[in-house]
């Protein structure tokens, strides 16, 4: 039937349709097909069932009583009249509304069960859904402010209210129009063992975990059960202790890299500048104690101090370098550049370096242009083929090529060295993080990868490694064609 119809129309409808069809069966049976007392006692019994399952007890019972009356006045002799000359008759007749009462108690008892499980059943999926979705945020701010309106959409709820007191904050699914005063919902949070309450329409509740309230919740009664309110606060409760949970151990987490960075940095500065010191310190000594040193001595003694302070200010300079990139961030200024410029300009500068090295280049002629900070760039070719030298053999080749693909112009620097660990892979860019197998014999203070990283993700593009043990190391990095934020 339609659903624009009142209860009562409709339950009108329903008493005249019982009726039409108890007084249709009579006519069936008296009229059309002649049966005996038992087969018609039987037929309405099966009419009384069908009502029964599908409408209220009350059409059921109603129906009973019709069809006794019925039974009696067209099946029991004397045929015709409500009186009955056989006592027997009596007891079938009293069995028969018996019967037929019973049977509408039954479906209506299994009706009644069906609905609650069906009920219940939504009220499981909603609330499995408004657990994935608490699931989503482990922000707790993020969490308390989009849980209210969370909830509403998910439960069907007109308004949702939640303070929490570790932040002394409410927060409304709608907050033009507070559900109930901030001084109510924080009573209810400070008086836990006040338990549920209705207030007009409003349900308000603790948020427990265990013995300890966490804030209240607040809810526009929508006729749910009290279990349900419970469980919804319970889901919530849970869902902003883990939030608040991974906050608290995301601040201990930074706290305890802070601490091992600070450590990293100490035994890198106490590592790497105190092997240049020791030997400025015995050239010196030599020089001051020997005066009579031959030339050629003299000159080498002064060429060990040269060499050590320059690699004492290279190493200052990486640590400035790495703490400005930390600090303040990075500025890119982009200019139109050919790589292979930029490419030859470094290799110029690292000509020391690389002695008698044979480096090859393989980079097209017909690569375009395309935008970056030149002396960024210049850095992070420096700092790759610097790593290059440290970790190869002598005269062992370096090779330098580059290439577009997807959008992108790559550029790989590949060693012939002895490889990485693949153990130290994925931490090969972190800072101070020196291969497990090359601490103590290579010098350096394990920033050079991570600015290059700094830089690369600045121009928006990235770095990664590949490499197996005693085969070198490939170190590929790519810039995209256009920067973001520029025109």
């Amino acid at each position: 039937m339609p659903k624009n119809f009142s209860p009562r129309f409709l339950s009108i409808v329903r008493y005249i349709l019982s009726t039409a069809l108890a007084c249709a069966l009579v006519a069936l049976f008296r009229l059309v097909i002649h049966v005996n007392p038992a087969t018609a006692a039987l037929s309405f019994l099966v009419l009384v069932l069908l009502v029964a399952s599908r409408w209220p007890l009350a059409h059921s019972i109603y129906l009973s009583v019709l069809c006794t009356l019925l039974y009696n006045f067209f099946f029991l002799p004397p045929i015709g009249t409500l009186t009955i000359a056989d006592p027997q008759n009596w007891v079938a007749l009293s069995v028969f509304l018996a019967t037929g009462i019973l049977v509408s108690h039954l479906a209506e008892n299994a009706r009644r069960q069906r609905s609650l499980s069906e009920q219940r059943r939504r009220e499981v999926e909603r609330l499995y859904e408004f657990s994935q979705q608490l699931l989503l945020h482990e922000d707790l701010h993020t969490l308390a402010r989009e849980t209210p309106s969370m909830a509403a959409r998910v439960f069907e709820l007109r308004a949702v209210a939640i303070y929490l007191r570790e932040r002394d904050a409410v927060y409304d699914s709608d907050p033009e129009h507070a559900l109930l005063p901030a001084i109510d919902l924080k009573q209810a949070a400070q008086n836990p063992e006040a338990g549920f309450r209705r207030e007009s329409d409003v349900c308000v509740l603790p948020l427990m975990l265990g013995l300890r309230c966490i804030g209240s919740l607040a809810v526009r009664d929508s006729g749910d059960s009290q279990q349900m309110y419970e469980a919804i606060g319970g889901l919530i409760a849970i869902a902003l202790e883990r939030a608040a949970a991974l906050e608290r151990s995301s601040r201990m987490e930074a706290v305890r890299e802070g601490e091992r960075l600070r450590t990293a940095l100490l035994d890198s500065i106490t590592h790497e500048l105190r092997t240049p010191l020791t030997a400025i310190r015995a050239a010196a000594t030599s020089l001051l104690s020997q005066p009579s040193l031959p030339e050629a001595a003299r000159r080498e003694m002064y060429s060990i101090v040269d060499e050590e302070c320059q690699r004492l200010d290279r190493l200052i300079a990486e640590a400035v370098e790495m703490a400005q990139l930390d600090s303040a961030g990075l500025r890119v200024r982009p200019l139109m550049q050919n790589i292979r410029n930029l490419v030859d300009s470094v290799l110029e500068q690292e000509e020391p370096r690389l002695r008698t090295r044979p480096v090859q280049v393989i980079v097209p002629a017909e690569l375009p242009d395309i935008p970056m900070d030149p002396d960024l760039v210049r850095r992070v070719l420096r700092h790759l083929i610097e790593n290059a030298v440290k970790y190869s053999p002598a005269k062992s080749p370096i090779l330098i090529r580059a290439g577009l693909s997807t959008g992108r112009l790559l550029v790989q620097v590949e060693n012939q060295g002895s490889g990485i660990n693949p153990a130290d892979l994925p931490f090969i860019f972190d800072k101070f993080y020196r291969g497990s197998s090359q601490r103590g014999r290579v010098e350096g203070s394990g920033l050079g990868l991570s600015i290059a990283r700094a830089i690369l993700t600045a121009h928006g593009g990235g770095i990664e490694v590949s490499s197996r043990p005693g085969q070198g190391a490939v170190f590929t990095f790519w810039l995209p064609f256009r920067i973001s934020g520029q025109p």
